[in-house]
């Protein structure tokens, strides 16, 4: 701690403010690090985006007022709401691409959920990937054969085409995230 006397009376305490910005600038490191850990729950059928949200949300308290602007909340929530809706759109579209009922869209949708929760604990979380596209397939291809009383070649087809939206629902929702992330780490760090 080095105190240098300024032209009037009184100290600056000049090696103590750098030390204070370089502990900032660690804590908001690792607090993007565990931000960036979030957005990869979106593979595994978590919620990771939302997560990321609910703790940008929380630091909003102790970073320093105006970090967070107007335009990047509203930015933010948009492009939250876009990831979500993008999931499940893309999900639908593709089946639909394949001529797939609307209970075989219903029934991938709550296949891909059940099948994320039942297969979370295989591989150490890592079996919710597969258990969500297991889900989208077993729920639509079901949903196709006995519910819309289809043929089997129908149902694999629109089956094939849920679990294809599914994923590339899950990558674009997982870029939104990575974008976000990098949207609020450029955003803490202009504040330091």
């Amino acid at each position: 701690l080095i105190l240098a006397k300024n032209a009037g009376s009184h100290y600056t305490v000049d090696i103590l403010f750098q030390g204070f910005r370089m502990f900032s600038s660690i804590i908001a490191t690792i607090f993007i690090i565990v931000l960036f850990l979030l957005v990869f729950l979106n593979f595994l059928s978590l919620p990771g985006n939302w997560l990321v949200a609910v703790f940008i949300l929380i630091s909003a308290f102790f970073v320093p007022d105006g970090t967070y602007y107007a335009l990047y909340w509203v930015l933010f929530f948009i492009l939250l709401i876009v990831g979500e809706v993008a999931e499940f759109y893309l999900q639908i579209h593709h089946g639909k691409k394949a001529n797939a009922s609307s209970s075989s869209n219903f029934f991938g949708i709550v296949g891909a959920i059940i099948g994320g929760i039942v297969f979370m604990p295989f591989l150490l979380g890592l079996g919710a990937i597969f258990g969500t596209l297991i889900g989208a397939y077993a729920g639509s291809f079901l949903a196709e054969k006995y519910i819309a009383r289809s043929d089997t070649e129908q149902a694999i087809k629109v089956a094939s085409a849920t679990v294809l939206g599914k994923f590339l629902g899950i990558l674009l929702k997982f870029g939104l995230g990575i974008y976000l992330v990098f949207f609020t780490a450029k955003t803490i760090f202009a504040a330091l």
